[in-house]
């Protein structure tokens, strides 16, 4: 069932069942009044019955004909019936060929006045003492009047009723279109958004309702599928233009070789090329596979607590050995007094790369420079500061420093594939921290790393 139907279905039920018990109220209430009424009456003309049959003669004719007077209306069906007290209910029922309560005659014997209602027929008898015997007085008479004025109360409240349900199923199918006419062309947008035309957003307003909301949230997801479809397209393109450049260099210079005989010298001249690219494509084939890891390989990671100033004094060290003319400085000036704030919970393998890439950065793109590494801690997280004077990063391309194989203008010239900062960016997400670069053109970058320390909820990010 459609939403807009359920919506006028419930609205329908809802209301209807309000109204249902509204009319059923009123029509109790208009029931209860008129045998209140009617029984008024009846018991009205048995005291009459009464005056008339036994007390005529003490009343002054005067008095007597006033009575008469206001209460001349005889009822319909009406009878009236004086029994001796003896009188046995069967023996009265027989005389009377009316089927009298029993209920009726106990109360009337006990009580001395009784009323009841059977079908249509209404009941209200007295007992009346005089100075031989006691006597039953019995008045019979049917409502035929309030049966008339009930049956067309109940007929207009049934046609209200059936009329409100028809009123109130156009109503709510209006007011389910009207509401859910946004969402109608959230689906129609949606079903017509693909792959050739990403770059299409749904129409947002100012109003800070459930639709604003969900269009705003497909716009979200829009933009994620983009970005994603933009990067994986990119990435597809510069990996095969990059895994292609080394096996063409390969390949060309085996082909040559093979060409004719060649002295021993000139193989090995071959070979050590053919070494060159090989080691090339290792190393590129290894980001990638790092890159895949990261990407795909978010279960069973080993979390360890880890010291981030002993790691970063090891991939000080290890830089070193590569490229002993870094210019690399620790500044141990903001370290805190607990070195407990400087503990954070994640994978040790993982961050050593993401330290090495930041470093190593910094160290090649600033020739060898002077490059700044410090930490600030608080209770709640860990920041590594990596200052470098090296080229800097243009400002237009920031934006683009995350994707896999992108390399900035100013850089294509030096060495690497352009995977150090997209492979950071990822094991700083999968760690529940952020990475922040500020880089201006020919001045330099400041790459700062987040981490949550071990007293935060560490978890991995999905």
């Amino acid at each position: 069932m459609k939403i807009k139907n359920k919506i006028t279905f419930i609205f329908v039920i809802l209301v209807a069942s309000m109204q249902l018990v509204i009319f059923s109220i009123i029509y109790f209430f208009a029931v209860e009044y008129r045998t209140d009424e009617f029984f008024e009456k009846l018991k009205k003309r048995t005291l009459i019955a009464e005056q008339s049959n036994f007390e005529k003669d003490a009343l002054s004719v005067e008095i007597y004909e006033e009575l008469r007077r206001k209460h001349l209306q005889i009822l319909p069906d009406e009878k009236e019936f004086i029994f001796n007290i003896s009188t046995p209910l069967k023996d009265i029922r027989l005389k009377t060929q009316i089927n009298i309560p029993q209920k009726f005659y106990s109360d009337l014997i006990n009580k001395s006045y009784a009323e009841a209602k059977a079908g249509k027929s209404f009941f209200s008898g007295l007992k009346y003492k005089d100075q031989n015997s006691n006597y039953l007085i019995i008045l019979t008479a049917n409502d035929d009047d309030g049966i008339n004025e009930l049956s067309n109360l109940r007929t207009l409240l049934i046609f209200l009723f059936l009329l409100n349900i028809i009123v109130l199923l156009l109503l709510g199918r209006f007011f389910a279109k009207r509401a859910l006419d946004p969402l109608t062309k959230i689906i129609e947008k949606v079903n017509n958004i693909r792959v050739t035309n990403l770059h299409e957003r749904l129409q947002t307003t100012q109003n800070k309702d459930e639709l604003s909301q969900l269009a705003s949230t497909f716009n979200g997801m829009l933009d994620r599928l983009e970005t994603s479809f933009d990067i994986q397209s990119n990435f597809i393109n510069n990996a095969s233009h990059e895994l292609k450049n080394p096996l063409t260099a390969i390949l060309g210079q085996t082909e040559i070789a093979l060409l004719k005989e060649r002295s021993p010298q000139e193989y090995t001249k071959v070979l050590e090329g053919v070494e060159t690219e090989a080691l090339r494509l290792d190393a590129l084939i290894n980001s990638l596979l790092k890159f895949a890891q990261t990407e795909n390989d978010e279960k069973g990671l080993l979390i360890t607590p880890i010291r981030l100033d002993e790691l970063i004094l090891e991939v000080k060290g290890n830089i070193d050995l590569i490229n002993p003319d870094n210019n690399i400085e620790i500044d141990f000036n903001d370290f805190p007094e607990n070195p407990d704030l400087l503990v954070i919970e994640g994978n040790y393998g993982l961050i050593n790369i993401a330290l090495n890439n930041v470093l190593d950065n910094a160290s090649k793109f600033s020739d060898n420079k002077k490059v700044i590494v410090k930490i600030v801690t608080n209770t709640s997280a860990i920041k590594i500061v990596v200052t470098d004077q090296g080229v800097g990063i243009p400002t237009d391309e920031i934006k683009n420093i995350y994707q896999p194989f992108y390399r900035a203008a100013n850089v294509r010239n030096v060495k690497g594939y352009g995977f150090g900062l997209p492979l950071t960016y990822k094991i700083m997400k999968l760690h529940s921290g952020t990475i922040e670069v500020f880089s201006e053109h020919k001045v330099g970058t400041i790459v700062t790393l987040i981490f949550p320390n071990k007293h935060q909820n560490f978890s991995i990010s999905r």
